[in-house]
């Protein structure tokens, strides 16, 4: 009894504790799943607030990045880097925008997610573009295009990143002077008629780059309905390229002649180019064409001081891509010093693995040479166990055999002897009763001849009774005879029984009731039946039978 209570009591314990740890277990989950969701709200946050608090936003999306890293979640980790490299772009800080991107760059290339690493290229062409490295700008746009064609072969919903590559190689065609290329691309854009262009990207930033290269190939009729399109449909809307449609319509008009038009639009892409904080490249180029519009009109003054500020605008822009190209160097440096630093690190553990996969490999090998040496030395030993007992057995059927033979030429040369015996005792019984007939023969006694006839009858009787006692003991000796010597009588196979007893000529002529002399002649003939030679005994070779 104190026995079950106690393992009663074991029981409980254990059920206790499992219970603890899985409620513990539990809680982990939930206290992880809790801390995800609020980074991702924080995350999700940030980005929307990105433009109006860009230094909020850009400090709670580092430590979402530090989190998500922590947490092997890539996927958001590469969005946090995302945005805050359009916070830097925004701020003009190129050489922490690039340090971004080619963070999520190298987080993208180790996950799966195809759709963020055509981002993170778009994002580095639009920077490679904004220092004029067309040769680097076509790379990764290419690039994008690549992987985008990819997501949509596999399924044919996925399209707005393969029209923003298309999207984004016109601009960059165009910007190369590569009208047709870039026409061709924008046509690309529908990628099948079934589709809808707004569903996948806004449709004015599509018109606003038609009605450009529609400008810089003087078809102005075109353009003027392509940009203004364009304009009225981003009217009140927040749209970061808003500035460069006023600006493209400024183009336009003042190729027409329509100067005080094209100052309009100069100014106003001006405007919101101010508006946004960002842009100082684009407030550079505008301020430039005001100044030469003013220059046109004759206005010296004005056109000199939109032009004074186009260059301090300039130059302030081109000390921090100065600037930039500088630290853009030792990024470079020290990014590929990561990269080399952790494709080492990546090649000694496949080194590693790779040994630790062949001595795994040489331990399976050595194993199931062991165990296949087990397996043979486990059959050797049963075939030679059970070898030795087929020997033994063997060995004890042939004793058997041999002690049945023995025994059995024991009995034979026992009832031989007895045989033997017999008829020595019929011959000297015969040899009494002729003793006994003789007397009364000389006695003239009157039953002589009665007694005569009885006991001669009698000898004649003593062959068979002796032929069936010498049968009973010799059973097989007349037929292998026969097979032997098949030319032999039956007068002759009866002395050859007799010789085999060793019995005398005189012994041999009582029992077959003839005379010694026919005895010697029978003897001779069976020796020449027999074909044997004079060196061969006729005994010894009748006791071999």
């Amino acid at each position: 009894m104190i026995l079950y209570t106690r393992i009663l009591h074991i029981f409980i314990i254990l059920f206790l504790v499992t219970e603890i740890g899985i409620c513990q277990t539990i809680e982990s989950k939930n206290s992880i799943q809790d801390s995800t969701s609020y980074y991702t709200n924080r995350l999700k946050e940030a980005m929307a607030e990105s433009n109006l608090f860009p230094t909020t936003s850009y400090k709670i999306l580092d430590e979402s990045k530090v989190y998500f890293e922590s947490k092997k979640d890539t996927s958001r980790a590469v969005k946090c880097l995302l945005a805050m490299s359009e916070i830097q772009k925004r701020k003009g800080k190129f050489s922490k925008t690039f340090d971004h991107l080619w963070q999520a760059k190298y987080l993208s290339d180790q996950a799966f997610d195809r759709a963020q690493k055509v981002k993170i290229r778009i994002s580095l062409a639009r920077l490679y573009d904004e220092f004029n490295m067309n040769e680097q700008s076509v790379f990764y746009l290419t690039e994008a295009l690549e992987i985008a064609k990819g997501i949509y072969a596999q399924d044919s919903t996925q399209v707005d990143n393969l029209i923003s590559s298309y999207m984004y190689m016109a601009v960059r065609q165009r910007k190369m002077g590569n009208h047709q290329e870039a026409l061709h691309y924008l046509d690309s854009c529908f990628v099948t008629p079934s589709i809808a262009l707004e569903k996948s990207i806004e449709m004015p930033f599509w018109d606003a780059e038609k009605g450009k290269i529609m400008q810089e190939l003087h078809q102005y009729k075109k353009a003027n309905t392509f940009l203004h399109l364009s304009r009225n449909n981003t009217l009140g809307k927040k749209a970061s390229y808003r500035p460069n449609i006023s600006m493209y319509l400024g183009d336009l008009k003042k190729d027409l002649g329509q100067k005080d038009s094209a100052l309009f639009f100069y100014n106003e892409s001006l405007t919101l180019s101010q508006d946004q904080g960002f842009r100082n490249d684009l407030e550079t180029e505008v301020l430039r064409k005001i100044s030469e519009v003013y220059s046109a009109n004759g206005d010296t003054k004005l056109a000199y001081n939109y032009l004074v500020r186009s260059t301090n605008t300039a130059d302030q822009v081109l000390q921090n891509k100065n600037q930039t190209n500088s630290e853009l160097f030792q990024i470079k440096d020290s990014y590929l010093k990561s990269i080399s630093e952790k494709n080492e690190q990546l090649e000694q553990k496949t080194r590693t693995i790779e040994k630790n996969n062949t001595i795994q490999f040489r331990l399976k090998i050595i194993l199931f040479l062991l165990v296949l040496l087990g397996l043979v030395l486990g059959i050797v030993f049963q075939m030679r166990l059970k070898l030795k007992k087929t020997l033994l057995h063997k060995k004890e059927a042939e004793l058997q055999t041999k002690f049945v033979e023995e025994r059995s030429n024991n009995e034979i040369e026992l009832k031989s002897r007895e045989l033997t015996s017999y008829a020595l005792q019929l011959i000297d019984k015969d040899s009494a009763i002729d003793e006994l007939l003789n007397m009364l023969k000389t006695e003239s006694s009157p039953r002589y001849k009665s007694l005569f006839s009885k006991y001669k009858k009698g000898s004649k009787d003593l062959w068979n009774e002796f032929n069936l006692q010498f049968t009973q003991v010799n059973s097989a000796f007349y037929d292998k005879l026969k097979e032997l010597h098949p030319k032999l009588s039956s007068t002759e196979q009866k002395h050859c029984a007799l010789i085999k007893l060793n019995l005398s000529t005189k012994e041999m002529a009582r029992i077959l009731n003839i005379e010694p002399h026919s005895v010697h002649v029978s003897r001779s003939r069976i020796r020449k039946k027999m074909g044997l030679e004079r060196s061969v005994n006729l005994e010894s070779y009748i006791a071999g039978i």
